[in-house]
């Protein structure tokens, strides 16, 4: 396909709005991901700060701790009291009013070095949040939540005081950081195999539409040759009349002849063409009704015997069905008129053409044979194509238009049955319909 082919133009289009798709998609998809397991982690660790509030503030923290069964939350036990028994990575800072620290000894030099560039701030109390400390160009991550202890509390050395209590966080943004490098390279794999999915997708969604801007142009290439033979055939009868305006009906007898030939073609073509082109947009609708099959086949083919009999060719018929059908009959009619029409058109003087009528518990079969030349089997799976014909067809005698017998598979399609066509021994074809009986 060229550059500037509007197929090409679609399927490019189709890829592209597919690969946005998927990269919405999977940003989403990573967005949330990364969101759910940070907050994860921040909510353990604020859980753990929480807990620590609540036993730094109790009144009694040793019987609490007593009866309370112990709690683990990311593999710690939170059941002692902090000043007892702390998590390793947590650590409190006790403030006196006027913001100095009074547990600098516990803390230990290294940390109170540390600890000391945090700052009293009263207007933060009871607020969870991050801290950064920074001592000899290492910096450390904290999560801080600021509390003041009630005056009644039985532990002295933070009864009436403020504590800042910190967990390092160092470990957790770590974790965070690699899981999002992680996931960031994750989703660059899955995003350049959505590239590939994508153009596989683009190029399947189009075989469909490519197929259809094909059949609509052969369609309309074959239509307007189909309509361009019968109408240059009347303009040249009608171009020949009018120059001989003295002419009598009898003399001009043989073109007037051709010219209503040409205009039944002309008008069996743009009917079915009008069909085939309903069918495709779904305005036509089938209407069902219940029809006793034996009596309705028997009463729509005396027309063709009579044409059998005037054409010198034998006409048999075998109707074996007691069944009731729920099916359009005015479609069936078109349906056993083209395959007859084809019969009649395929076979000469002397030959044969039958039709057989029987039903299962199921189905019920059509089958229409003569005793014509064979169909070659290179012909047999484009038959039902529009306007394909078998070399034979193509000449001026039989006048067909490839259009009949894909009006005969559309009629079945809507009927939920079959068409199929076979070889009749020793000669002839034989089209075998099978259609539902409800």
């Amino acid at each position: 396909m060229k550059a500037n082919n509007p197929q090409k133009q679609q399927q490019w289009r189709l890829f592209i709005k597919e690969l946005i798709a998927f990269a919405l998609l999977f940003l989403s998809l990573g967005l949330i991901i990364y969101l759910f397991f940070s907050q994860s982690v921040y909510r353990n660790i604020d859980h753990s700060l929480t807990v620590q509030k609540h036993q730094l503030t109790q009144k009694n923290p040793r019987a609490s701790v007593e009866k309370a069964p112990p709690r683990f939350q990311n593999g710690r036990d939170f059941s002692q009291p902090p000043s007892v028994n702390s998590p390793f990575r947590t650590n409190e800072i006790i403030f006196n009013s006027k913001g100095k620290i009074e547990n600098a000894a516990a803390l230990g030099n290294r940390t109170y070095q540390l600890f000391s560039k945090a700052k009293l701030n009263p207007n933060n109390l009871n607020k969870i949040q991050d801290m950064t400390l920074t001592y000899n160009n290492i910096t450390s991550h904290f999560r801080s939540l600021l509390i003041k202890v009630p005056n009644s509390n039985p532990d002295k050395r933070t009864a009436g005081k403020y504590v800042l209590i910190l967990e390092n966080v160092d470990s957790d943004l770590l974790a965070i950081n690699s899981f999002k490098n992680a996931l960031i390279g994750t989703l660059l794999v899955f995003w350049l195999l959505a590239i590939a999915v994508a153009f596989l997708l683009s190029k399947s969604s189009m075989k469909p539409i490519i197929k259809s801007w094909q059949r609509q142009r052969e369609f309309s290439s074959n239509a307007a040759h189909e309509l361009r033979t019968p109408l240059t055939v009347i303009q040249n009868q009608m171009e020949s009349m009018l120059t001989k305006p003295r002419a009598t009906i009898m003399s001009e007898i043989d073109a007037v002849s051709t010219t209503l030939d040409e205009t039944r073609h002309l008008k069996i073509l743009t009917d079915r063409l009008l069909t085939l082109a309903r069918s495709d947009s779904d305005i036509i609708q089938i209407r069902k009704h219940s029809v006793d099959l034996k009596p309705w086949f028997e009463s729509i083919l005396p027309p063709y015997l009579e044409i059998a009999t005037s054409q010198n060719k034998a006409f048999t018929s075998w109707i074996e069905t007691d069944a009731t059908a729920d099916i359009d009959s005015d479609l069936i009619r078109q349906l056993v008129t083209i395959i007859f029409d084809n019969a009649f058109k395929y076979t000469k003087s002397g030959d044969s053409i039958g039709i057989t009528v029987l039903n299962d518990d199921r189905n019920f079969t059509i089958r229409i044979s003569n005793t014509g030349e064979k169909i070659p089997d290179r012909d047999k799976k484009h038959i039902f194509e529009r306007f394909y014909r078998t070399d034979k067809s193509r000449n001026s005698a039989t006048g067909g238009h490839g259009l009949g017998l894909a009006i005969a598979q559309w009629i079945v399609t809507e009927h939920h049955g079959k068409i199929a066509v076979r070889d009749q021994q020793p000669k002839g074809t034989i089209f075998e319909i099978q259609i539902p009986l409800a």
